[in-house]
């Protein structure tokens, strides 16, 4: 009998010594490529990401059962009451005291499409002024759905189509893996799907800007900027970055000085069209704004893991200063943080680095550090932020996961960890812990066979900070806080978060600033070679 041919032996250990050393979530793309199976592999993600959404709705939700004003679900739904019943001209006025609604047009245009269907479906569920507090299954089913629906016509293709794009130098192994990470990265499921809220939309926008950029179609990245703009005020985090960047291609083409014009038309043109209804009164417009800016809000908002927060643990800013002197101190603070990332890109993309223009890829590169780097500036040091915020720089890290794997991973770790107080309020604690596990174990979990490229030292680092955030958290659950220290264990929460936050910026900044320089030496040892 003839001997077995070697080559399957040969095949399987060529396959497992590719996937020795690789992260969980890379094993299963790799078993699907050597399958010959690479068809099923991005249905398979949509649908266990929908999943995991469904199974995060079945839990609590802000507000749930809390009268008399409840939480943001009921916030949400009720602006499409108002807006299906009112005129826009009432929209910013109406009833300020439960709810009044505070987002830009655009999160007021998608609350009457929401509230128009809910009309249609069932008028009781967005009836004005009878239908506050409603809570029927049903009703919570449409509320769900939404989001959901929104989610998928504009988050979820931003993000195929970006890892998907040739500006992403990556085998299919990573582009799919990179895919699937940024459709389960917990900490937008927690909020979007648990807490309740439609992030998703803006920074779904803010992808859409990314892809047009690598693209090179500057003119509809100005548009998708706009709209995010104009579904969250929260946007402007990023919108330093954005102008640094479009600004220094107005420098780089040769025909600058038309596209800096087409670029003000467009951006005057979308923000016209969003803003049409009111157009026609200036005291509709300043109400806008008013109701957009709450800077009567004060410095931050509950426990939030930013400096201003941290530092108010020691001392008391907002007893000793008034509000309006606070809000000129984040805006310097904000300002210097985030000015060397958006000074160092306009430079980058203006003009060539040792002879060499930047290509595509690294410019968008450069624009997602960039995003990360102006975003969590603005989370750190600006005025009236959120727990919620941290999404925002979340979501161009994300981008750079297959770049920047150990750090990225950490990053969603510690932001998942931070909004904790968050979603214990919302009754949220098992979809927290199932899904910071998962993500654990899936993606970064330092007992998990690691990515080689991770040194050492960081994998330390990561160790010792799970052993922190898990002990905060075992002492939360079996030690009760001190009576002279109620907030104990959500102050704990806050100074480790806003330290490991500031540690990130630090990092990302670094690695902006030394991109180019990477680039330069790459560049000059070919030039040697040749």
């Amino acid at each position: 009998m003839a001997p077995s041919s070697p080559q399957p032996q040969a095949r399987q250990a060529t396959s497992a010594s590719r996937r020795a050393g690789v992260i969980p979530v890379d094993r299963w793309f790799w078993f699907l490529a050597e399958e010959n199976a690479q068809g099923i592999a991005l249905p398979v993600t949509l649908l266990f990401a929908l999943l995991v959404r469904w199974c995060v709705a079945l839990h609590g939700y802000s507000g749930h059962g809390s009268p008399p004003l409840y939480g943001d679900f009921e916030a949400q739904r009720h602006w499409m009451e108002l807006t299906v019943h009112l005129a826009p001209s009432k929209w910013y006025f109406y009833d300020l005291s439960y709810w009044g609604l505070d987002y830009p047009p655009l999160t007021a245009f998608q609350s009457w499409a929401c509230g128009w269907a809910a009309h249609l479906i069932n008028p009781a569920w967005v009836a004005l002024d009878q239908s506050r507090g409603i809570e029927t299954h049903a009703s919570k089913l449409f509320m769900r759905s939404t989001v959901v629906v929104l989610e998928a016509l504009v988050y979820v293709p931003a993000v195929v189509l970006l890892f998907q794009s040739r500006h992403i130098q990556a085998n299919w192994v990573i582009r799919q893996a990179s895919i699937f990470s940024v459709l389960l990265q917990p900490c937008l499921i927690l909020i979007d799907h648990g807490h309740f809220q439609y992030n998703s939309v803006m920074l779904g926008f803010l992808l859409w800007t990314v892809y047009f950029a690598a693209r090179e179609q500057y003119l509809v990245m100005a548009a998708c900027f706009c709209c995010a703009l104009m579904f969250k005020q929260m946007a402007l985090y990023f919108a330093p970055a954005v102008f640094a960047f479009l600004l220094a291609k107005c420098f780089r083409s040769p025909y600058g000085v038309r596209l800096f014009v087409q670029l003000g038309l467009v951006v005057i043109a979308t923000f016209g069209v969003m803003l049409l209804p009111w157009m026609g009164s200036p005291a509709q417009l300043q109400q806008i704004l008013i109701r957009v800016f709450p800077v009567a809000r004060g410095l931050y908002e509950d426990k939030v893991a930013n400096v201003w927060c941290a530092i108010n643990v020691a001392v008391k800013l907002r007893s000793m200063f008034a509000a309006p002197v606070l809000l000129r101190l984040a805006a310097v603070a904000t300002s210097v943080a985030f000015a060397p990332s958006c000074i160092h890109l306009f430079l980058a993309v203006k003009r060539s680095v040792a002879g060499q223009a930047l290509v595509a890829a690294d410019a968008v590169k450069l624009l997602c550090y960039a995003l990360v780097n102006c975003s969590l500036a603005f989370f750190l040091f600006s005025f009236q932020v959120h727990e919620k915020s941290i999404l925002l720089p979340l979501a161009p890290a994300l981008l750079l996961i297959h770049e920047e794997p150990w750090a990225v991973n950490w990053f969603v770790q510690v932001a998942l960890f931070s909004m904790y107080p968050l979603l214990f309020k919302d009754g949220l604690q098992i979809p927290y812990w199932v899904m910071a596990i998962g993500w654990s174990m899936l993606r970064s979990c330092p007992a998990c066979p690691a990515d080689k490229r991770t040194p050492l030292a960081v994998l330390n680092a990561q160790w010792l900070s799970m052993l922190v955030m898990v002990a905060i958290h075992a002492a939360n659950m079996l030690l009760p806080p001190p009576p002279s220290l109620p907030d104990l264990y959500v102050v704990l929460n806050v100074l480790f978060s806003c330290a490991m936050f500031v540690l990130f910026f630090a990092y990302f900044n670094y690695r902006q600033l030394t991109l180019a320089l990477v680039r330069v030496r790459a560049t000059r040892s070919k030039k040697k070679d040749n």
